[in-house]
């Protein structure tokens, strides 16, 4: 068997002084801190020690060390030199002044009061003055030598606790220099011997005065800002920028420096990231049956592990490809015996295999997550797209509708929206499609747009991080090239939302602020890696868009009841007008040119002609090898 590695020591690990003697060794120097005192008063001041002296100075000695028992001074409850500890030796130190004090009341020992009580004030001070020299001397010994230099962003609590531990043990790998802060009223502080040095907008001159080589940000829940801020001032290749855990981990357990993580680029998407709402989420599926097509993608599996956590009756989990059914068993369950009647092995291209698995689990809400998504991919292949995304959808909506569906969320893209391309063109169909049923059927079926969801499958983030593993070079289709972004959460949270509370025929659309230049992006995950490579400019592909579009313009009707999301409307299209699933590519071409409204879609799609012989078109699925194009893809 494997032995496990020896841990790692701690500034801990040395030898331990047993806790009652460091106590009885605070307490003989609070006793003697009083002798001397008094020996200092007489000495200085010509004082004749009288036989008051024989009780008056053994009283005061007692009582500060019983006063201090029992005030937890000699009982090892507070740390040297703390706060607590100060404040409750000044207790102490009151009570023996007080009760000195009333002893002047005694004629015997109105002479030699005063004196005691000048005694009293010089042995506090030099108790304090002990206290905080081995304090010191302390913290000398543990202040790490070896970490990396840091400079802290956040002059608050966490940020303090941050800066505190760092300092606290010699074996940190973080060794503070600076802290920034953008409270006026906190500059040229010291919180923990470091200097507060300026604001976020002067990191660069802190960072190059300081000679730091990273950045730690100690803020809880901090801004999107707050990061795209640090990383534009940075030079990625020499400066790093991390992060504290959310808040949500904060309250599962104590923050440490094994916590501080590397930025995530959904730090950096310019906003606030949208969580899904539990409570809206479990009046949604409590108790009913959910089919999510497409359940093994980046978006169906995060949607089932959402759904899954709010007691669903049942959930079916419906793709084509078994080891993602696999991978998403495991995760859900822990094992993956692959024997659950809730798995659904089936392909949206086979109405059969759908109205059998319809019929079988009579689903309550359906989620259509399955597609094929990859613009290029489908350029090259229309005729798949067409299979898939067209006729694969309008098979699970007939299904639907067949079966008894209450509720439906057909998944869409941004790129249907004013569509150039054989994707964004196959997906406004869909939309239009789901419209159709929605005025059929008189129940919430509705779509949604998503933009660029970061750390899918076949993302942007995905790729720019494997390149940079490669050592580069990063390739960017244009210098300007901008995208919208969301996160897998947002992206389960506009669907849910959207089952929950969408209308009849509607399309939401998530409110996802800004787009993000690509090249941007690039540099901002250099930035997280701490690596550089080089940008290549590779051009638009065909059927590309500079700028994404989330409305058409014939879309001009649209509202937001909550300021998450837009809810536009989509014109329905009969089912029966589209050619088959095998139409030949000149009659899907003809198709989207009279059913895709605002679109000069000849073009790209006569490209796409020349590009693929017609006579190879119905047969990419058997000659396309390993790409997967003949089945279901997922979003």
């Amino acid at each position: 068997m494997n032995e496990l590695p020896a841990p790692l020591p701690s500034a801990d690990d040395g030898p331990r002084r047993r806790p009652y003697s460091s106590a009885l060794g605070l307490a003989c120097l609070d006793g003697s801190a009083l002798i001397i005192s008094w020996f200092l008063v007489v000495s200085l001041f010509g004082r004749v020690w009288g036989g008051e002296f024989l009780l008056l100075l053994p009283t005061l000695v007692i009582g500060q060390l019983s006063l201090g028992y029992l005030l937890s001074l000699y009982r090892n409850r507070y740390q040297l030199g703390s706060d607590r500890e100060l404040r409750n030796q000044g207790l102490v130190a009151g009570i023996l002044f007080t009760g000195a004090a009333l002893m002047g009341a005694v004629p015997e020992y109105r002479e030699d009061i005063p004196w005691l009580l000048l005694a009293l004030l010089f042995a506090q001070a030099l108790m304090i003055f002990v206290r905080q020299l081995v304090r010191s001397l302390q913290q000398l010994r543990l202040v790490p030598v070896a970490g990396e230099p840091v400079i802290v962003v956040g002059a608050g609590d966490l940020g303090a606790s941050l800066v505190f531990q760092m300092m606290a043990d010699p074996l940190s790998p973080y060794r503070p220099v600076a802290i920034i802060d953008d409270d006026p009223s906190k500059a040229r502080q010291l919180i923990h011997g470091v200097p507060v040095r300026g604001t976020i907008s002067s990191v660069a001159e802190v960072v190059a005065a300081s000679h730091a080589a990273g950045v730690i940000v100690g803020i809880a829940d901090a801004p999107a800002q707050v990061f795209t801020s640090l990383v534009q001032r940075l030079e990625p290749e020499t400066t790093w920028v991390r992060a504290v855990p959310s808040p949500l981990d904060m309250l599962s357990s104590d923050i440490g420096l094994s916590d501080i993580r590397d930025l995530d680029v959904t730090d950096l998407i310019g906003r606030p990231a949208i969580e899904p709402e539990s409570e809206q989420i479990s009046r949604l599926v409590e108790g009913r049956t959910v089919l999510v097509t497409g359940a093994g993608g980046s978006i169906g599996s995060e949607l089932c592990r959402i759904i899954s956590r709010h007691d669903p009756s049942r959930l079916i989990m419906l793709d084509r490809d078994e080891s993602e059914l696999h991978s998403l068993c495991m995760s859900l369950e822990g094992r993956a015996l692959m024997d659950s009647p809730d798995l659904v092995l089936a392909d949206i291209r086979d109405p059969q295999a759908l109205d059998h698995a319809f019929a079988k689990h009579k689903p309550d809400i359906v989620i259509h997550a399955a597609a094929l998504k990859h613009l290029p991919m489908l350029e090259s292949y229309p005729a798949e797209g067409w299979k898939t995304n067209v006729h694969g959808s309008l098979n699970v909506l007939r299904a639907a509708q067949k079966h008894g569906v209450g509720r439906f969320v057909n998944i869409s893209t941004d790129k249907a929206a004013n569509p150039s391309s054989e994707l964004g063109r196959s997906k406004f169909v869909a939309e239009r499609f789901t419209a159709h049923y929605a005025a059929v059927t008189g129940l919430p079926y509705v779509s949604v747009r998503f933009g660029n969801v970061l750390g899918s499958r076949g993302s942007v983030l995905i790729s720019f991080a494997d390149q940079i593993r490669r050592g580069g070079p990063l390739t960017v289709t244009h210098p300007d090239v901008t995208r919208f972004f969301m996160t897998i959460p947002e992206a389960c949270f506009l669907v849910l939302r959207a089952a929950a509370l969408g209308g009849g025929g509607q399309t939401q659309v998530l409110d996802m602020g800004e787009p993000v230049r690509i090249v941007d992006l690039a540099k901002r995950v250099m930035a997280l890696t701490g690596r550089s490579c080089p940008i290549v400019y590779t051009g638009l592909r065909t059927g590309e868009k500079l700028h994404e579009e989330l409305f058409s313009p014939v879309e001009l009707d649209r509202s937001s009841a909550n300021g998450v999301s837009w809810t536009v409307e989509v014109p329905p299209m009969d089912p029966t007008a589209v050619p088959v699933s095998g139409a030949s590519l000149e009659d899907i071409r003809n198709c989207y040119v009279e059913t895709v409204e605002g679109v000069d879609g000849v073009a790209p799609i006569a490209a796409a002609l020349a590009e693929v012989p017609e006579a190879d078109v119905n047969e990419v699925g058997l000659t396309a090898g390993g790409l997967d194009l003949a089945g279901t893809g997922r979003a």
